[in-house]
């Protein structure tokens, strides 16, 4: 049976002031949005995955207790905009593409992980969002994780980004029932990950979408969210249930 105690840590983690850090690492592209209010205070320390080096970057407003890893080496910390909408929901405003996730939601084997995206306008372009799951080295030249993408369009992809490459395993696919943007560049999505005998089971907004086995991608590692550039979205945290 799974353990509902989770839910409970990340509720209290949207109240709790703590130290952010942000872990840049090569590959990708970008991101950007809006935010209405005041970020959500943390102290940001930017390091390089080569050399291995750190240095001072402005407050960025990463919420609190959370890390980021950049796909540009040369990301500005201070280009990514989290403030707080309010407890456990963020409005995101980005350039730089990036992972962002809590250390201590890790899990294996059996889990589940969850988060939702609301898309408040459309991106110049078709961009992208979603759940990164089975994650290892993060901010290290030899980072490694799955991720489940959708976007605007109703479209779908997955993923393996293992170093500076990324491995595709499901391309851009349509599916019906995933929600399109609207005239205004809106739309809803809970992404859900299920993870038993080592197969991951993807449902967006509670319909099945696709299942990821793990001979072709990793399962087990650190969870938590991907947003890609050009972007302004309301999120909330991954949710990990073990």
């Amino acid at each position: 049976m799974l353990n509902t105690s989770s839910r409970h840590v990340h509720a209290a983690r949207a109240t709790v002031v703590l130290t952010a850090a942000i872990a840049v690492v090569a590959c990708g592209k970008g991101e950007g949005g809006a935010s209405a209010s005041n970020p959500v205070p943390g102290k940001i320390t930017a390091v390089t995955a080569t050399p291995d080096t750190t240095r001072p970057a402005s407050e960025a407003g990463l919420p609190a207790g959370y890390h980021a890893v950049f796909d540009q080496p040369d990301a500005k910390p201070s280009d990514a905009s989290y403030s707080e909408k309010e407890p456990g929901r963020w409005q995101v405003t980005t350039g730089p593409a990036h992972i962002l996730f809590s250390l201590g939601d890790t899990a294996r084997n059996k889990y589940v992980v969850s988060a939702t995206f609301e898309q408040l306008q459309a991106p110049s372009h078709p961009e992208a969002f979603g759940v990164f799951f089975g994650g290892s080295n993060l901010g290290a030249p030899n980072v490694r994780y799955t991720y489940f993408l959708v976007r605007g369009d109703g479209m779908y992809m997955v993923k393996v980004r293992d170093g500076a490459k990324t491995r595709t395993i499901t391309d851009w696919t349509a599916q019906p029932s995933i929600p399109r943007q609207d005239a205004s560049g809106k739309a809803l999505y809970g992404i859900r990950i299920q993870v038993v005998d080592k197969t991951a089971s993807v449902s967006v907004n509670g319909i099945p979408i696709t299942t990821i086995s793990g001979k072709d991608a990793p399962l087990d590692g650190i969870v938590g969210v991907r947003i890609n550039h050009n972007l302004h979205l309301v999120v909330t945290p991954a949710s990990l249930i073990r």
